[in-house]
């Protein structure tokens, strides 16, 4: 079987301890530029490598020293449900069948196998899984009027939506001048970005001055345009902050078309804020911490953003969601999860 050299091509890493079938698997993937297959050679460093984001398939052998195959497949599953894992055994038997399929393998080839059957199965699966990604990957797009609003307000949803493996965008609508230096905020934002894998973009406007009309639907609207989103994140119409209030009103307008619309807590809200939704950060609020953190300039004089305040904060909201820590949001329409 000849395939087409994919554009860019695959990435695949390939977990097998036979020096053999090692070589030879990689020759068939990278004949043609059609894979770029990174290599090891028993399940730890195995796992490890799976670990790093942006794999398009994993072949990983059962029998290995270390981790063995399945429990590795269980992992990767665990980790990133759209991510293919072929499973390769010499054993025929049907416990290691079942067993493989137990644990969510989407392929699995008996040695020894054939370049059309490897070639075959690597073609459907990744395109299979591309699909499927394209198909459920939530997109995101939180909005904040100054650096450090989104992280405070919704930065534990945006880590959850990380693990998750959906797509995130930030768009700051000022470079919140008025509360430091532009440039070092600039600076720590896109820091924060970076740790919560998200893409930052900037709305240009003047920190206080920020307007609830056209110009902000419009530079929101664009953004929506380019990202698509599936979910929004904004602010509240119930703060005590001008251009807080006016990130709402404009996003209201602008996010019209996106099915599922949120309004995050600040620490300027008032008490007429009412949250319908209760976000399970338990296990991302140390990620949430560290993208704050990140804000050194703000952290240093706001009381607000010390550590047991957010954690202290989250504790309170997840009262209300069996006792687990939690980020509170005001649902202004929801289509899914």
């Amino acid at each position: 079987m000849v395939l087409p050299a994919a554009s860019p091509s695959l990435k695949v890493l390939l977990i097998e301890d036979s020096p053999e079938y090692a070589l030879l698997i990689r020759r068939w993937l990278e004949e043609g530029g059609y894979a770029a297959v990174t290599h090891a050679a028993d399940g730890d460093e195995g796992a490890r490598q799976a670990q790093v984001p942006g794999w398009d398939l994993i072949i990983t052998d059962v029998e290995l020293p270390g981790i063995n195959g399945l429990e590795l497949l269980a992992a990767v599953k665990a980790g990133d449900r759209w991510t293919p894992v072929i499973v390769i055994t010499g054993n025929k038997s049907f416990e290691y069948a079942q067993r493989a399929l137990q644990r969510r393998a989407d392929g699995l080839l008996f040695k020894p196998f054939s370049k059309d059957e490897l070639l075959t199965t690597v073609s459907q699966l990744a395109a299979d899984a591309a699909a499927r990604r394209r198909r459920e990957r939530k997109r995101v797009l939180a909005i904040g009027a100054h650096p450090d609003d989104v992280e405070i307000g919704c930065g534990g949803a945006l880590a959850k939506h990380q693990a998750q493996g959906d797509a995130i965008m930030i768009l700051t609508l000022s470079e919140g001048m008025s509360g430091g230096d532009p440039a070092t905020r600039a600076r720590e934002a896109a820091q924060a970005a970076s740790l919560l894998g998200a893409t930052l973009r900037w709305g240009g406007m003047h920190d206080t001055e920020i307007p609830e009309g056209a110009r902000t639907i419009g530079a929101i609207e664009s953004v929506i345009r380019d990202w698509t989103p599936t979910h929004v994140y904004t602010h509240s119409e119930h703060d005590s902050h001008q251009d807080h209030r006016n990130a709402h009103h404009a996003t209201i307008v602008a996010a019209r078309g996106v099915p599922n619309l949120y309004c995050y807590q600040a620490p300027s809200s008032m008490v007429d804020f009412q949250p319908h939704l209760f976000i399970d950060i338990s296990a991302h609020i140390d990620a949430k911490i560290e993208a704050i953190g990140a804000y050194a300039s703000q952290v240093a004089q706001r009381d607000y953003l010390k550590d047991d305040l957010i954690r202290a904060t989250a504790r309170y909201w997840g009262r209300f969601a069996g006792y687990v820590l939690a980020e509170p949001m005001e649902v202004v329409r929801q289509r899914e999860s």
